[in-house]
């Protein structure tokens, strides 16, 4: 009998799950809809190439997708089998709620295991992945869209002037760029020959300028200044490919990698904190599944008016209050007001200690005051809506 009960449970917790992470993950994706629609149709990128950019965005969705989605799961089951007197049945043949929850531990399991797989490997290789992709999107947009003599203006604050392109080996000859920078000052350099090099290692884009003069004007001075070079480099940027850094960020890190720049950051006695916060977030988030589950159980089958909002409403708020908490702890870890480890695990600490309370108070079947508070609260909120 309860091994029945565990698979009826489970196949549903399942169903529920699949259902809300895939409406969750096409609902983010349609976010980024016009933005890829804009590359295709203004700047000739592929279909192809586009959908490698959907795919290596799914890993950062799915950190907190899964979450929220087995969240959901939990409550959504568990106020059917409430709404259904199925848990009052299920008591009455003398399953307690501790026995009832194993298939939301076996779930919490599986998911855990998934999440922690993406956030430790997935997540890093597809934002480092997706910063290629794009590295090669800004490398070909800048091979191919200067046009001889035209002004070309696809690089930021740079326009560049090319009176030949040698079509043999892509050297540029008879070059005039303009350069205006945010620091008031402005250059016109005139080169005899230059050649676009491409860097994938460090993902940058520069030209090289050959034999000309640097023509420098500072605006709040009024000074003008005349340099000539043999060689010129120039780093581009092109402005609608949000052209990748050279460095990598904590996003683009391995677990590895964070531990060596947290000793590195140590040793050379700078701030490791925002590291740490990473390093540690990437164990965190996955456990906090664990605790949504805890939290999940009670609240679901609480004695509140059924309705089909419902189990949205209380993931919503149980999740803003995490994450609301996380970034307020997180922002304090980064200044160093609070210990990285605490500034993390602090928003799962807290929301563990509340969610084994009112889990312990629904296995005795006692009522909390705060609790039978917030149910008027969600109970007032659905009126408003079915309004």
């Amino acid at each position: 009998m309860p091994r029945t009960i565990d698979t009826y449970i489970l196949k549903e917790l399942a169903v529920t799950f699949i259902l809300s992470s895939g409406i969750l993950s096409v609902t983010l994706l349609l976010s980024k809809s016009l933005r890829l629609i804009e590359l295709i149709v203004n700047h000739g990128v592929s279909i192809i190439v586009v959908l490698k950019f959907l795919f290596f965005l799914m890993p950062p969705f799915l950190i907190y997708i899964i979450p929220i989605s087995f969240l959901l799961s939990v409550l959504i089951t568990f106020n059917r089998l409430s709404g259904d007197s199925e848990i009052t049945a299920i008591k009455a043949s003398g399953i307690g709620l501790y026995r009832l929850s194993a298939p939301v531990a076996v779930m919490a399991i599986i998911t855990s295991l998934l999440s922690a797989y993406i956030t430790l490997f997935a997540f890093p290789w597809a934002n480092l992945s997706g910063k290629k992709l794009l590295y090669d999107v800004a490398r070909t947009k800048a091979a191919t869209g200067i046009k001889e003599k035209t002004f070309n203006d696809i690089f930021d604050r740079i326009l560049i002037y090319v009176n030949h392109i040698n079509q043999s080996d892509g050297n540029l000859n008879g070059i005039m760029v303009s350069e205006e920078r945010q620091d008031e000052t402005s250059s016109v350099i005139m080169a005899n020959r230059g050649v676009l090099m491409t860097n994938p290692q460090s993902m940058s884009v520069t030209l090289r300028l050959i034999d000309g003069t640097v023509h420098k004007t500072f605006k709040k001075t009024d000074k003008y200044t005349l340099m000539r070079f043999n060689t010129y480099d120039m780093n581009l940027r092109v402005k609608t490919s949000d052209n990748p850094s050279v460095s990598r960020t904590n996003r683009e890190l391995t677990i590895g990698e964070l531990l060596q720049k947290i000793d590195k950051t140590k040793t050379s006695g700078g701030n490791a904190s925002p590291y740490i916060i990473d390093m540690h977030k990437r164990f965190a988030l996955p456990s906090a599944i664990f605790i949504f589950g805890l939290m999940g159980i009670p609240l679901a089958i609480q004695r509140v008016r059924t309705s089909r909002y419902r189990g949205f409403i209380i993931a919503l708020a149980v999740m803003l209050i995490y994450y609301t908490l996380s970034t307020l702890l997180e922002s304090l870890g980064e200044e160093g007001r609070v210990n990285p480890f605490f500034a993390v695990w602090g928003s799962n600490i807290i929301m563990g200690i509340i969610g084994t309370y009112i889990f312990y108070k629904a296995h005795k079947e006692s009522r909390v005051k705060w609790l039978d508070k917030l149910k008027k609260i969600a109970a007032s909120v659905i009126d408003m809506h079915g309004k």
